[in-house]
């Protein structure tokens, strides 16, 4: 038994030496040992001189610190207890701790930790992870005086990554992981943490080390984004003699922003992120999104977006539309509406902008164009005396290159006659297609369908565009920035005849948008635009609403 007692002695004294160790006098660290600078990531001169709790954390359910102290100095084998110690990326990692008293005097100690648990360590590419990175930031943001451009978030993803793994098998692609994180390193430098934290995104923590003013920073900042762009330049090489070229989006967070925690800003990042995988090149934006509610919502809708199409969480309102001679009903417009859980309404210009950004906006808009569908068929079904039905479509979906293809196809499955569907291309965002534009918009026409030019006199629309595609149009919608004061601004109303005026040239309809007063609707007609919709003659109507207008319509023609 003696022998026994005696090996178990040696050997947890042996272990303790191998293990990483504290020396501290009167609460300061003196010395540590080569494994607690490996374990801990913490150089001496990054710890000797510090109170040893300022990373070392004693659940409160637990004796104190002093009191743990007293007791070690009363024993002769070492106390041990359980707690927490802070590495170089102020992550807790949770410990055992073996404490014992160098002395009698009571002011030297030896602390031999033994980590129970790292949860900041990504298994495959051996680098930190998310728990690392929020633990950093979480305390560069707590130090006294912190100026709001001391660090950003930059988030780093592959693009496709999933073909990797197709073409090569899973191995190959956790090669490209390890190597790829190595190269991230090597391009950020000793100011910046990298971390992974799932599949192929990474996160980069990049400290303004030197205090440099904030357009300096920011320079810096940039000069970091175009290196890691630079990346997809040179195929990566991993195992087997395999090179891989891969494009990345890249997402920074505000650089001129105080947020409130991490996690606002590591969400900054993300869609910031999202909204450079828009693009076909490896390109990085900066979040434009500042203050905190408004992060999260958008956040919010960015996460439920690709659910709420699937799971059809939109709805559809009618808003109708009228001749200006004699008060009948010449049309309507498809209004898409979003009420979130959360947020309540979710205003259209926001969640359509937004599905613009993730480029989920292709989807949608096939999604509204089918719903559309499906009720004129209902509706027709019905019997009704049904006008056109007009669906906002951007640009930016009717350059895809499938679309038209689609648009056929939802049409011969619904069973939907094209003389009842209008298309409203409202330009979000500038042409990168011209041709392809002008190519579908005809492509469309043959189908059936009526084109008419949506908000036309503010924002994108432009005569050059009209000029281009003028033979394919059947209406332009002057925008309501217009109409609202047409009665009392000379400029306004100047516009609204000219636009008037170009769509007797071009001889296609013409549609002002919100008009809501008499006094509108009347100089409307005496300028010469027949049609018009807004507040005046009726709000947007859910379905319900919708089929009691045309039942009147309809009984009124007979």
């Amino acid at each position: 038994m003696k022998k026994t007692n005696a090996l178990a002695s040696t050997l947890n004294e042996i272990e303790e030496t191998l293990l990483p160790i504290l020396v501290i006098s009167n609460g300061l660290v003196t010395a540590c040992n080569n494994s607690f600078a490996e374990e801990f990531g913490l150089k001496p001169l990054q710890v000797v001189g510090c109170p040893i709790e300022d990373r070392l954390s004693i659940p409160r359910e637990q004796s104190s610190l002093v009191q743990l102290l007293s007791q070690a100095s009363q024993e002769k084998s070492s106390l041990i207890f359980h707690a927490t110690f802070s590495n170089q990326y102020h992550y807790p990692m949770p410990v055992k701790v073996h404490l014992r008293s160098l002395d009698e005097s009571g002011i030297h100690y030896q602390l031999c930790f033994k980590i129970t648990e790292n949860r900041s360590i990504d298994p495959i590419t051996n680098l930190p992870n998310g728990w690392a990175i929020r633990s950093q930031a979480d305390y560069l943001m707590d130090l006294p005086s912190s100026p709001i451009n001391n660090f950003v978030i930059v988030f780093f993803n592959v693009d496709n990554f999933s073909t990797i793994n197709f073409r090569y098998g899973f191995d190959i692609g956790d090669d490209y992981l390890i190597a790829l994180g190595q190269k991230l390193k090597q391009t950020i430098g000793i100011y910046g943490l990298v971390v992974r934290f799932n599949n192929a995104k990474f996160g980069i923590l990049v400290k303004n080390q030197d205090n440099l003013p904030v357009n300096s920073f920011q320079s810096y900042i940039e000069h970091i984004c175009q290196n890691l762009c630079a990346i997809a330049d040179t195929p990566l090489a991993v195992s087997d003699n395999i090179q891989i070229s891969k494009s990345f989006s890249i997402g920074v967070s505000e650089r001129n922003t105080l947020y409130e925690s991490y996690h606002a800003m590591e969400i900054a990042a993300e869609t910031a992120m999202l909204q450079s995988s828009t693009h076909s090149v490896s390109k990085y934006c900066f979040s434009t999104v500042k203050t905190p509610g408004d992060i999260l919502s958008r956040k919010l809708i960015i996460d439920e977006f690709p659910t709420a199409i699937e799971q059809s969480l939109f709805h559809v309102f009618y808003q109708p539309q009228y001749n200006l001679n004699d008060g009948s009903l010449i049309g309507f417009e498809a209004l898409s509406r979003w009420n979130h859980p959360s947020l309540g309404n979710v205003a259209p210009d926001i969640f359509v902008g937004i599905a613009e950004d993730i480029g989920m906006h292709f989807e949608f808009d096939l999604w509204v164009i089918t719903h559309v569908c499906r009720q004129i068929v209902t509706w027709q079904t019905a019997q009704f005396d049904l006008p056109k039905i007009a669906i906002n479509l951007s640009y930016k979906t009717l350059e895809m290159s499938t679309f038209v293809d689609r648009l056929a196809n939802i049409i011969t499955q619904v069973g939907c006659p094209t003389s009842l569907i209008e298309l409203e291309i409202t330009e979000t965002a500038s042409v990168k297609n011209l041709k392809a534009l002008n190519d579908n918009i005809i492509a469309v026409k043959k189908l059936g369908i009526s084109i008419a030019v949506d908000d036309f006199g503010c924002g994108y629309s432009s005569l050059s565009l009209i000029k281009e595609f003028h033979q394919s149009l059947d209406k332009l919608k002057v925008d309501r920035s217009l109409i609202e004061n047409i009665c009392n601004t000379t400029i306004d109303r100047e516009l609204t005849r000219q636009i008037i005026e170009l769509s007797k040239v071009l001889n296609v309809q013409i549609l002002a948008e919100g008009v809501e007063e008499e006094e509108q609707s009347k100089l409307l007609q005496q300028l010469g635009c027949h049609y018009a919709q807004g507040y005046l003659f009726a709000k947007p109507m859910d379905r319900e609403q919708t089929e009691q207008l045309l039942q009147e319509n309809t009984t009124s023609k007979q």
